[in-house]
């Protein structure tokens, strides 16, 4: 990954556009990375989440496993397929 390294002048600069190409790309390539980073990290949540929602709604339910089945997911336009989400209790919890 580039490295930004700004000098005092480049750093006092009032716009990003007052920078020369390179230290712009060095930016850009910098900027990409984190966003990039910061996207994986969001999709992870949210997969965390979405796995703790079913377990504890299973829970509440008194079933110890649950098995959803979606047919003909899609996404974008994009053909995944049909897909079975199962979830199986392992380990007892605390008792009410």
């Amino acid at each position: 990954m580039a490295e930004l390294i700004l000098t005092d002048e480049e750093k006092a600069a009032a716009l990003w556009s007052d920078l020369d190409d390179a230290a712009i790309g060095k930016l850009v390539k910098k900027s990409i990375a984190t966003i990039s980073t910061a996207a994986e990290q969001a999709d992870r949540i949210v997969i965390q989440a979405a796995a703790l929602l079913i377990c504890c709604w299973a829970h509440e339910c008194n079933a110890t496993d649950v098995k959803f089945e979606l047919g003909g997911v899609t996404q974008a336009g994009r053909d995944f397929g049909d897909w079975a989400v199962v979830v199986t209790k392992t380990r007892q919890g605390e008792q009410r």
